[in-house]
């Protein structure tokens, strides 16, 4: 069974961050820098923005402090002025390369951190994906996981929509030139085969779907929310919009 859904919840609320300190990993498709950023900007105390993987280096541009593990004096740059800093491997062409799995831990051990955010995925700006075996890079000491994806996967079929089509087809039953269900989205990304895929144990997880902007889109988030809640781990569903800003209130669903 799922509660009924509440609205008036900002972002870190509905996410369930109000403790003091913590590490997210976010996971998925259709959102995942743009979260990153948002919860950089939203967080509390001082917060390290990260990848495991890689994003693109034009998207670096939007952190307030940016330090790379080749600089020597990385170290020192993290006790720079409070707010956020992301935190790359290095940069090679056009993309930023992610940091060891071990690092955001070490990161979050620190007594001047309060706050690590980690991409912990990737997904080719698709807006939904499906996992391979090496996927996702996810720290052990993440306390909460957020599984996104855009409610833009509806739209059009599989083989144009997903990372990975041929996964999601196995893991929704699905040919890749059919059309994701809002139900087989819901069941996909609470899948641990899935969005779930590779959950560390104890970690709180979310699913955020984005891009919900209109009342038809709304209801097709509404229709995944109870998909994905109806068994699982999943905690709960965020419904809204991250660009250009964060929606403000989120829908959200509960178990």
């Amino acid at each position: 069974m799922t509660a009924p859904s509440s609205s008036g919840t900002s972002l870190v609320d509905g996410l369930g961050l109000t403790a003091g300190s913590g590490m997210v990993s976010i996971v998925g498709g259709g959102g995942k820098t743009s979260l990153l950023f948002a919860l950089g900007d939203l967080l509390p105390g001082r917060v390290v923005l990260t990848t495991t993987t890689r994003i693109f280096a034009a998207q670096t541009q939007r952190a307030d402090r940016l330090l790379s593990l080749d600089e020597p004096d990385w170290i020192q740059g993290l006790a720079g002025p409070g707010g956020s800093v992301l935190l790359v491997g290095s940069v090679a062409g056009d993309r930023a390369l992610g940091v060891p799995v071990e690092l955001p831990g070490q990161l979050l051990s620190r007594k001047d951190v309060d706050w690590v955010v980690v991409e912990a995925d990737g997904s080719r700006m698709r807006p939904v994906k499906a996992p391979a075996p090496h996927e996702p890079v996810i720290a052990p000491e993440t306390g909460h996981v957020v599984v996104t994806a855009g409610i833009d996967a509806l739209s059009a079929p599989i083989e144009q929509m997903a990372h990975r089509p041929e996964r999601v087809s196995r893991l929704t039953g699905l040919a890749a030139h059919q059309t994701l269900t809002p139900e087989a989205l819901g069941r996909l990304l609470a899948s641990p085969a899935g969005g779930c895929k590779g959950v560390p144990p104890g970690a709180r997880v979310h699913i955020l779907l984005n891009k919900v902007e209109t009342d038809s889109q709304l209801q097709l988030a509404e229709v995944s929310a109870r998909a994905a809640l109806d068994g699982g781990d999943v905690e709960r569903v965020l419904a809204g919009r991250l660009e250009p800003e964060p929606t403000f209130p989120w829908r959200v669903w509960a178990r």
